[in-house]
């Protein structure tokens, strides 16, 4: 029985059960609107709206009209609380401390941890002035702009005051020429 069927007979029996459906839902639920569309007079409810009127309102009659001028509004302007001012976001920033985050990531720190290093490699083989310089050659290498650097003076200090043997001023400062 179904090898009978072709796809042109069921395509032509969906289209006309589907035009029936709808047709039966638009007679079923929207009667008063199609009875509408096809008067033959076209007074009443619906032509208003092709006038462009738009439609009237309860409440327009009582509605008073506010003074778009008035600058504070119905209730006034604002007032900030005693002490705070309204400032831009380009006046505003947090001051660079001693112990802020950029003292603890960047060039210095990661200078100073290699300087820990080279310490520590030092004591553990026993290591000399010489060698010391020999590993600072490295450490200089690694990081060419240190000597330019506005907190170099924070790394001798450091150098001084962790160093096994004695640096002077001129030997620090040749350290990283």
């Amino acid at each position: 029985m179904l090898q009978q069927l072709t796809w042109q007979t069921f395509l032509v029996a969906t289209a006309v059960l589907t035009m029936l459906w709808y047709l039966g839902v638009a007679l079923l639920f929207y009667r008063g609107e199609l009875l509408r569309l096809l008067e033959k007079d076209k007074t009443g409810p619906a032509s208003q709206f092709k006038t462009g009127e738009p439609l009237p309102h309860r409440w327009e009659s009582g509605v008073e009209q506010l003074d778009e001028e008035a600058e504070d509004g119905l209730i006034g302007s604002t007032k900030l609380p005693e002490g705070m001012d309204m400032i831009g976001t380009e006046d505003f920033g947090f001051a660079p401390g001693a112990d802020g985050k950029e003292q603890q990531i960047g060039l210095v720190p990661d200078v100073l941890q290699e300087i820990r290093e080279v310490f520590s490699f030092l004591a553990s083989e026993d290591g000399s002035k010489k060698d010391f310089y020999g590993l600072m050659e490295t450490v200089r290498d690694k990081y060419p702009k240190i000597g330019s650097n506005p907190n170099i003076g924070r790394i001798n200090d450091f150098i001084i005051a962790n160093a096994p043997f004695h640096l002077s001023k001129e030997e620090l400062e040749n350290l990283w020429d």
